[in-house]
């Protein structure tokens, strides 16, 4: 005869053997569910340092978009610190894309941002290099391919981080809280390469701009001694003296050093055909290097209206020649 359990029984000892069973179970989904939670979080910290560093490239490209029409006008200090800026904000993206991410699900979006950023850092420094090159040898006519080979490395850098943003609202990829800023590193709104780089070679070459290494010597100030002062009928006027001691400031303005170049002096009492003049050596000086060259006393009489120059005599290159010269005109009261 079998022993067949009643069937209050043999419901207590299905619910004991299925009760760890679920456990197990809910065990194993918590787990699931809490792996599969910690994998969104990190695949949504790494777009959001994506997003965080687009922003920044986005302000770089901007500045780039802004320099660039002005190359005619800029000075070689303006478009160094623009560029360095720029390659100082690649350099971050290019530390962050140097190892694979954190989750498989995110090897697409990481290739596409390293080939961007790989392509903007390539076509900075080729399209800097060139531009100054252009601008330090006006005869070198290989820069121009070399300034087109910059802009194609920053036009396909703009192209790869489109299609980024595509990819990440991809339906497999996590929706980002905000789409990722559009980012153009390109410095024109259209045109052909050649005629952009051809266009930009002439800029950098332009005489309006300070971007070629040059000494830029200018005469920054007269001085005199006894000092003159500006009367209220807006003449400048010295105190009675039998001479004056005339002093010229002479400061480079330019991103190289200067040579050692010639200071002339005139000093021309009324309509007088004939002034006197005197002559000193500017020595070299360094960029923002400045001098105050004094000459010897020069005769002057009272109530003669003077005009004093300072000129100086330019052998080699010069940044700007119009500020090369300065002059005052005064008089010296009577006694």
């Amino acid at each position: 005869m079998v022993f067949d359990p009643p069937a209050k029984s043999r419901r207590r000892v299905v619910g004991r053997l299925l009760l760890p069973l679920l456990i197990t179970v809910a065990l194993i989904v918590a787990v699931v569910v809490t792996a599969a939670g910690e994998e969104t979080r990190t695949e949504l910290d790494y777009l959001d340092e994506i997003k965080a560093q687009g922003t920044e490239l986005a302000r770089s490209g901007a500045a780039i978009r802004e320099m660039m029409p002005r190359l005619r006008e800029i000075g070689r200090e303006e478009f160094t610190t623009v560029m360095d800026g720029v390659s100082n904000d690649l350099a971050v993206a290019l530390a962050f894309v140097g190892s694979e991410p954190p989750v498989e699900s995110l090897i697409p979006v990481w290739s596409l941002y390293r080939q961007a950023v790989e392509a903007w850092d390539s076509g900075v420094e080729t399209l800097s290099t060139a531009i100054l090159q252009a601008a330090d040898q006006p005869d070198d006519a290989t820069v121009a391919n070399q300034v087109g080979d910059g802009l194609a490395d920053l036009r396909a850098g703009d192209n790869l981080f489109d299609d980024l943003r595509s990819e990440v609202v991809r339906e497999e990829v996590p929706e980002p809280v905000t789409p990722l800023i559009d980012v153009n590193m390109f410095p024109a709104e259209s045109g052909g390469l050649a005629s952009l780089a051809g266009t930009y070679v002439a800029a950098a070459r332009a005489s309006t701009n300070n971007l070629g290494l040059l000494p830029g010597l200018m005469v920054s100030q007269l001085l005199a001694e006894p000092d003159w002062e500006v009367s209220v009928e807006d003449q400048v006027v010295v105190p009675f003296t039998e001479t004056l001691v005339f002093s010229v400031v002479v400061t480079n303005i330019g991103n190289v050093e200067s040579p050692p170049e010639t200071l002339s002096l005139e000093l021309l009492a009324g309509e007088e055909e004939v002034p006197v003049r005197a002559t000193a050596v500017v020595p070299s000086l360094q960029p923002s290097g400045q001098i105050t060259i004094e000459f010897d006393p020069m005769p002057v009489a009272p109530e003669i209206t003077y005009t004093i120059k300072g000129e100086l005599i330019v052998s080699g290159p010069d940044s700007d020649p119009s500020d090369n010269t300065q002059t005052t005109e005064f008089i010296v009261n009577a006694a």
